[in-house]
Order: structure tokens, then C-alpha cells, then sequence
């Protein structure tokens, strides 16, 4: 293991100090992720918006004050016809005025309507699930950042093995060569080590392209300047400790959701059966009023010139009779939402324990693996270096040096992929165990 790790920083540190460029740790691209994400940032604009959903709900139960002013021009004024036998007269026919204006405040506010109650109860909800869903994308966030950190971290371990092979590689093409020119060796062993000299060569390129694309998912991911150049801290498979199985949290975001998503239905369908209760309000108006005959009136003094004030304060009352029956069949829509969320949320828990008990069979096998195929690396290395110097020597052929190369570089490929899918398992069981802020502190 010690010779994996200087091999990795051997390779690895000339290309930090090539440029320019910033060394970040996992817990600093968590850290730089949650604030700069974009996602990020439009779901907390999301939390600020349902705050204010609150506070306009609670507005409707404050007083609602509103001013007007109407002006009338009754080109043909209409009559009033009263009964007049008081007067002598069997009816009593009154003109109305052909100019009519007024201004003034009207006041309405609820004294008591259980619908508006209950909608800010409503709000507070849907408030809770802004919330709720942004705890769950910034962990959705950390999820994603490490799984990116980890694929970068083992690329670039690839890449300084790929690197350490090309380099006995070169020493084994000295020493074919050498062979040949002492007619010790054939042409074909020295077109043999060229090829796979060659195909190195090859996959050395693509790791390095690879990571360079991995690395730019990663700035653009946490928002990183992309004109800025990144390395990432080597990975110590020494310290990797692996999680606590404490069993499936119930804490969930998703279990969250879900139960929020109930609370809202049983909230809506209460709000369906208040429409039932009467509801009260408070009424008021302040006006001034002035009629004449002509328009030049309005700027004389005279009765037809004068405001006549009025003022006054009422109760509304609304008592819903029967409205077709609208809201039974509501009710009854709202009383299947409810059942469809808590099939939902039994569905989901079931889901989640299931990736747990996946998830701790798949940690054990992988980290089983993964030991196993770091011994077998190891082994393969010592095995090819026995080999190179047996052949150094002329005791063994070509064609065993080049096959203990091929099973080394293979041990290298499964120990690569295991070191990724434990790193990825361990990972996903800290995110179904609730553990998963211990990567951020």
C-alpha cells in the first residue's frame, strides 16, 4: 500500500505544481457547492417565497379599506313613481337629477371566516415543504459533489498506475532491445512491447481526458470558476472508515416530503367542509354625495352645488345554502389524494428499506472486494517485478513478462473499480442512515 501511495503522490504532485492551481479538499467543494449552486439558490428563493405566502394570507384577515369616486351623466334621467294619495295626488312622480357624483371609503374585514383560518395553515405547510425540499436537493447536492470527488480522485490514481506501468514498460523496451542488438531476443518480442507500450500510452491519454471532463462537471456542479484550475486531495484508502449501520432513518427528507404532502391534503379537504360554516364580516362606508341638473352647478354654491355626507358601519353575514353539490364531490376527490399519499409513503418506506438491506449486503461484499483486490494488485506487482528480473536475467521468456504485465494491469482495473464502488456504497448508506451532514462539518 505504501508503494501505491508514493506512486500516486509521485506522479501526481508535479502536475499540482504545473500551474496555477487550487487543491480542494471534499469538505471545501461541499462547501463551496451548497452556497454557489444555482439549483440551489432559485430553491431557497423558493423558502423567502413561501414566507411571504404567509404573511399575504394573514393580510386577508386585516381590514381591507378602498376608496372611490363615481361620476354619472344621465343624458335621459329616469322617474320615481311613489303613491301620492297623501298629497292628494293618486301617485307622485319625482325627477331624477341628470348629474350624480360621489366619493368616499368602503371597510370590509373578517370577523370570522374558518376558510382564511385555514389557508394560512395551508401556507405554513407549504412553507414546511420549501423547506423540506431544499434540505433534500442540498443533499441531493453532497450526493452528487462526492460521487464526482470520488470518480475524480480515482481517475487520477488510475492515471499515476497507468504512469508507473509505462515507466517498466520503457525499461522493459531497453532491455528487449538491448536483447535484439546482442541477438538474444526476436524482432516480434520487441513489437510486442511496443504495442503494449503504445496501448498504455493510449489509455494514459484518455484517463487524462477524462479527468479533465470530470473535473470540469465538478466546477460547473459547485459553480466553480471554470477558467480556474483544480486538483484534488489524493485519496488515503487507509483512512476510509466505514459507516455505522444504524438502521433506516426515519428522518428522511423523502418520508418528510411525503408526510407534509398528507398534512396538506387533510388540510385542503377541511378547507373544502368549511365552506359549509358561515362566515362574518365587518362593513363600513364614509362618502359625500352631490346631484344636479346642470353641469355648471357643480361650481356654484347652492343646493345643487352642495356634498351631502353620509357614513355608516354593518354586518355581513354569508350562509351557504346549497351550492350543487360542488363540494361533496371535492370532498370526496380529496379524501382519494390523502389515500394515494399514504400508499405513497408506505411504497417509499418500503423502497428505502429495501436500498438499506441492498446497500449493507453491497458494503460488506464491496469492501470484502476491495480489500481483496488491493492484496491482488499488490501481488501482481511483486509477481511482474520477480518476473522483469528473471527476465533481466534471460531465465524467463517475453511472453511471461508481458502476461504478468496483463494480469497486473487487470488487478489494477478491479482494484480501481472496487475502490469506487465501495467509497460510492459507503456513501449511500450515510445518506439512508441520516449521516450524511457528517461530510459537511
Amino acid at each position: 500500500m505504501r508503494r501505491l501511495l508514493f506512486i500516486f503522490s509521485f506522479f501526481c504532485l508535479p502536475v499540482a505544481s504545473a500551474g496555477a492551481q487550487d487543491t480542494l479538499a471534499l469538505e471545501d467543494c461541499l462547501k463551496i457547492g451548497i452556497e454557489n449552486n444555482l439549483s440551489l439558490q432559485s430553491k431557497r428563493k423558493e423558502i423567502q417565497k413561501g414566507r411571504y405566502g404567509i404573511s399575504e394570507n394573514r393580510a386577508r384577515l386585516l381590514p381591507q379599506i378602498n376608496g372611490f369616486a363615481n361620476y354619472n351623466d344621465n343624458i335621459d334621467p329616469p322617474v320615481s313613481v311613489t303613491d301620492g294619495s297623501a298629497y292628494g295626488n293618486p301617485y307622485n312622480v319625482t325627477h331624477t337629477l341628470q348629474y350624480s357624483a360621489n366619493a368616499g371609503l368602503q371597510l370590509q374585514m373578517p370577523l370570522y371566516n374558518q376558510t382564511l383560518y385555514t389557508s394560512i395553515s395551508i401556507a405554513r405547510t407549504m412553507d414546511e415543504m420549501n423547506r423540506l425540499t431544499y434540505e433534500k436537493a442540498r443533499e441531493d447536492l453532497i450526493l452528487q459533489v462526492c460521487k464526482m470527488y470520488y470518480l475524480g480522485q480515482v481517475t487520477a490514481e488510475q492515471i499515476a498506475l497507468i504512469k508507473a506501468n509505462i515507466t517498466r514498460l520503457e525499461e522493459l523496451q531497453n532491455i528487449t532491445q538491448a536483447f535484439y542488438d546482442n541477438g538474444m531476443a526476436m524482432e516480434v518480442d520487441v513489437k510486442r512491447v511496443n504495442i503494449n507500450l503504445e496501448n498504455l500510452k493510449v489509455q494514459y491519454d484518455n484517463a487524462q481526458a477524462m479527468l479533465e471532463q470530470q473535473l470540469n462537471l465538478l466546477k460547473y456542479i459547485i459553480d466553480y470558476p471554470a477558467e480556474k484550475q483544480i486538483a484534488l486531495v489524493p485519496v488515503n484508502t487507509e483512512t476510509i472508515t466505514p459507516v455505522a449501520l444504524t438502521g433506516l432513518s426515519e428522518s428522511l427528507y423523502e418520508l418528510q416530503l411525503l408526510e407534509s404532502q398528507r398534512q396538506l391534503a387533510e388540510q385542503q379537504k377541511k378547507m373544502i367542509g368549511y365552506g359549509y360554516i358561515p362566515s362574518l364580516n365587518l362593513t363600513g362606508n364614509w362618502m359625500f354625495s352631490a346631484y344636479t341638473d346642470k353641469a355648471y352647478h357643480w361650481f356654484h354654491s347652492g343646493p345643487s352645488g352642495h356634498w351631502y355626507r353620509s357614513y355608516g358601519l354593518g354586518l355581513s353575514l354569508r350562509v351557504p345554502i346549497f351550492d350543487g353539490l360542488d363540494k361533496r364531490y371535492k370532498t370526496r376527490k380529496a379524501v382519494i389524494d390523502i389515500e394515494n399519499i399514504k400508499l405513497a409513503q408506505e411504497n417509499t418506506r418500503k423502497n428505502l428499506q429495501t436500498q438499506y438491506l441492498n446497500a449493507t449486503n453491497d458494503l460488506m461484499n464491496n469492501q470484502r472486494n476491495f480489500k481483496k483486490q488491493k492484496d491482488n494488485y499488490l501481488l501482481a506487482e511483486d509477481v511482474y517485478t520477480v518476473t522483469m528480473d528473471r527476465y533481466r536475467e534471460g531465465i524467463t521468456s517475453m511472453t511471461e513478462v508481458l502476461q504478468d504485465e496483463m494480469r497486473m494491469s487487470e488487478a489494477q482495473n478491479n482494484y480501481i473499480s472496487a475502490h469506487y464502488n465501495y467509497r460510492v456504497t459507503n456513501l449511500m448508506l450515510l445518506k439512508l442512515t441520516g449521516q450524511i451532514e457528517s461530510l459537511v462539518k
